[in-house]
């Protein structure tokens, strides 16, 4: 049965595979860019080795003993996103991680998976009023969101978000409650922007002068400048249709093997493998979606539809802020990017995906 479950996707593992071997090389080629990612393979193969080792057990893991303890789960998530903001080591103005030697450790990204399935069987298991089932939803992500929020990290915020929406669209919840929840955050959204341009003195008094300069950052990328995108847009424009090569110097960026992954595959192979890498996310993404459609499985349809929501954000505001498009958020790219948290995050989400597929 788990082998026949293995063979039936294939068509997700074997993509991602390619990418994969695409980030060691990426890891390699980044060390000819910097001594700061001299240890970058070594330690992405570790990652990849534990990621894989992880996938292994919980893809042999009856999946009802998930489901069994994902409460307690869920407590335990939500008290480690609590401890990390009152010992969490502080990295790049953020106190996201805890310090384990020389790695590190993102609790909001380990939690991921386990939230994705916490909200999927909020809706399973849910046998009255729709709009009491859309309030659960709201408040449980909420919970965990206002403290990742609090570290602050905005971008992983809005994958909780996502995920949540992905679940409600899923859910049985009435399509007028869903319509109307929708309305209210667009609602939200334009008041919450209109302060912000109209009256800034009452939106740093409501929200305080940190948040403004998040926000200010985020909305005025445009007129900001960065040496961090610059010289990612100067190597890819001189780097052409195939790139480089892995060992030759190219032009230092910040963050490169992290949140400037995407860039530093067109620096290494050029803008070509950077259209295929496109589409080999385009591919796994539509390969999601197609599962959702096929599964009749409401706890199956609303983990797969989080994950396409979640992962269609990741990949394409990753690959967007790269190329100068969308404000830099600091979004890894999904098997690309360097290991570590986000890596088996998305480990455990593939296990997910097989083993409740």
């Amino acid at each position: 049965m788990k082998i026949d479950n293995f063979k039936k996707n294939l068509t997700l593992i074997v993509p991602i595979t390619i990418l994969l071997i695409l980030s060691l090389l990426n890891m390699y080629g980044a060390s000819y860019i910097s001594s700061l990612y001299k240890n970058a393979f070594t330690r992405e193969a570790l990652w990849v080795i534990i990621g894989i080792s992880i996938f292994i057990v919980f893809y042999n893991l009856n999946k009802s003993i998930v489901i069994k303890y994902i409460n307690i789960i869920y407590i335990l998530g939500v008290i480690s996103l609590l401890a990390v903001l009152l010992f969490g080591a502080n990295i790049n103005g953020a106190s996201s991680w805890f310090k384990l030697g020389p790695f590190s450790v993102q609790p909001s990204e380990l939690f991921k998976p386990f939230f994705i399935v916490f909200l999927a069987c909020l809706v399973s298991h849910h046998k009255g009023k729709s709009i009491t089932l859309l309030l659960k939803l709201i408040v449980f992500t909420l919970i965990p969101a206002i403290l990742i929020f609090l570290e602050p990290d905005t971008g992983v915020v809005l994958m909780y978000l996502l995920i949540m929406i992905g679940v409600i669209l899923a859910s049985p919840i009435k399509k007028w409650q869903t319509a109307l929840f929708i309305f209210l955050i667009i609602a939200f959204i334009v008041g919450f922007l209109s302060i912000y341009f109209f009256d800034k003195d009452l939106f740093v008094k409501a929200f305080g002068s940190s948040f403004f300069y998040r926000i200010d950052r985020l909305l005025d990328f445009k007129n900001n400048s960065s040496y961090q995108l610059n010289n990612a847009l100067i190597g890819i424009g001189s780097a052409g249709a195939f790139g480089y090569g892995l060992t030759h110097p190219k032009i230092y960026v910040p963050e490169i093997i992290t949140d400037f992954v995407f860039d530093l595959t067109m620096l290494n192979f050029g803008y070509i493998t950077g259209i295929i890498v496109t589409g080999i996310y385009t591919f796994i993404l539509y390969e999601l979606f197609r599962l959702y459609k096929n599964t009749k499985n409401l706890l199956n349809k609303c983990t797969l539809l989080s994950i396409f929501s979640l992962m269609s954000f990741q990949v394409f505001e990753h690959i967007f802020m790269n190329l100068g498009i969308t404000p830099i958020t600091g979004i890894t790219l999904p098997f690309l990017s360097y290991g570590g948290s986000s890596l088996i995050s998305y480990f455990l989400i593939v296990a997910l995906i097989v083993n409740f597929n």
